[in-house]
């Protein structure tokens, strides 16, 4: 089943969020940002039929440049939105199968971001806020889930057209036979966020009935799976690695695991093979190293794809597989990343959903010659809220089949209170398993560290409630300003 569309009409709305404590990650500090939402019309055999994507615009993650406002990188993740709106529309103005619009779309737009001053990271997330919309529709359009669709080969994805190993192999030849239901939390333990409730400044404390510290999340939720930044910082890094092992270890014995995040924060592998080699040698740290899944990226973007600085991960690689995240900017990246060494990709919405898809193919395929699992996908997405951001990529984690996924929207924002009141309650109505009234909010349930997730499995991309446009405002209406701050 290949269903035909053309897409009609787009509109992105705005509305803006509060975390309840700061978000720290590298040289950034997240407390305010405007939240996108993007719909999209397509008309599919004469009727008309709507779908929505939505992410937050945070500051330095899809552009680093030092020195950048984040009032700039919202204008340009606004711009980035706005071209793959106009590029999608001109390749699906008449009838069409959805990868072969999506395929020259995106090859379009990366080659239209260098001119303006993009990198890959924020061309692909332009053009997956309307592909992700437009899938969402055409699930809408068929009465089907997302997994449903993939099984049926509704969005007519031809692997071999991106790469040529995975040629007459469908998605439903490697994903699993039914969505996952439940998912652990992989928290993460950013390098300034407190580990025990002591290590909060007493102004700093949220005080709102919900976990703050580390020890919190693992008493009171169970929270056994982790990913840990690291600074490149040998003693520094060693020193809160043991503090964060005899948490864990206090309170699950064993029974835990983790990815250790670089982060980019290393300029050749040789730096992180010293991390290594320094926490090797740490007694206390000999559970913890052996729970590792994975290491994270741990090279700048700008050389973690260059030969003549890979042979560290190389070498890295034969203890614990290395992941691409951030260096996964084109369809190719990952390809190119297997062939220097590294052993797995982050999955994330916001990088597009089908090159998640065909990326697990090429896991499944380099796992299926080698006779072995040890080439792996992670589901990664921080700090994204519900209704849509959230559910979505839930939603595709589960399609994917992944086990545990990085997620800590719930940690950072006060549940759904940026959204109107009738939408909480209509996500709690709807989602019931996922989300829970808790403490005077609505808001993500933890149980023995898990996500219960199966009511994504609806009609469409993850979620069975449908934006309110009314309560936000166009691109044109949105101030910076109204975020309540100047840079």
């Amino acid at each position: 089943m290949q269903a035909k569309f053309s897409l009609k009409e787009t509109r992105l709305g705005l509305r803006n969020s509060t975390t309840r404590i700061p978000f720290r990650y590298g040289s950034a500090c997240l407390t305010r940002c405007p939240q996108a939402v993007l719909e999209a019309t397509i008309e599919v055999d004469g009727r008309l039929h709507r779908g929505y994507s939505g992410d937050c615009l945070p500051p330095s993650w899809f552009d680093k440049t030092p020195g950048k406002s984040f009032a700039r990188q919202i204008e340009e993740m606004l711009a980035a939105i706005a071209l793959g709106e106009e590029i999608f529309a001109e390749e699906a103005a008449r009838p069409v199968t959805f990868f072969p619009a999506w395929l020259a779309a995106y090859r379009r737009m990366h080659e239209a971001a260098p001119s303006r001053g993009w990198n890959e990271l924020l061309a692909s997330f332009g053009l997956s806020m309307v592909e992700r919309a437009i899938i969402d529709a055409l699930a809408r359009a068929a009465g089907m889930s997302f997994f449903e669709a993939m099984q049926a080969d509704l969005y007519a994805i031809d692997a071999g057209e991106v790469h040529a190993s995975l040629a007459g192999r469908k998605p439903k030849d490697w994903l699993p036979e039914s969505p996952i239901r439940s998912v652990y939390v992989r928290h993460t333990i950013g390098l300034g966020d407190p580990l025990t409730r002591g290590d909060i400044r007493p102004e700093d404390i949220a005080d709102d009935g919900f976990p703050q510290a580390l020890e919190e999340y693992v008493v009171q939720t169970g929270t056994r799976y982790f990913k840990v930044k690291v600074s490149n910082d040998l003693d520094v890094d060693r020193q809160r690695l043991i503090d964060i092992a005899a948490i864990c270890e206090r309170h699950l014995g064993d029974d835990y695991r983790l990815t250790l995040d670089g982060n980019e924060q290393y300029k050749q592998a040789d730096q992180f093979d010293a991390l290594i080699e320094h926490l090797r040698s740490t007694p206390e740290l000999e559970t913890l190293l052996a729970n590792t899944l994975a290491i994270e990226q741990p090279l700048d973007r700008k050389i973690a794809l260059d030969e003549a600085h890979t042979a560290g991960v190389r070498d890295l690689g034969r203890w614990k597989p290395v992941i691409i995240d951030e260096s996964d900017g084109t369809l190719d990246s990952f390809a190119t990343a297997m062939r220097l060494g590294y052993r797995g990709v982050s999955s994330k919405n916001c990088k597009g959903p089908i090159k998640s898809l065909l990326n697990a193919g090429l896991c499944h395929l380099a796992n299926e010659k080698a006779g072995t699992d040890e080439y792996l996908m992670t589901g990664e997405d921080l700090c994204s809220v519900g209704i849509i951001p959230t559910q979505a990529d839930l939603c595709l984690t589960a399609t994917l089949g992944l086990t545990h996924v990085e997620r800590n929207g719930h940690h950072y924002h006060p549940g759904l209170n940026y959204l109107p009141e009738a939408q909480r309650q209509a996500a709690l109505s709807a989602h019931g398993d996922f989300y829970a009234q808790q403490h005077g909010r609505v808001s993500p349930h933890l149980v023995d560290g898990r996500l219960a997730i199966g009511s994504l499995q609806c009609v469409g991309f993850g979620f069975a409630v449908m934006p309110d446009f009314d309560s936000m405002q166009s691109p044109a209406d949105w101030e910076f300003a109204s975020l309540g701050f100047e840079e």
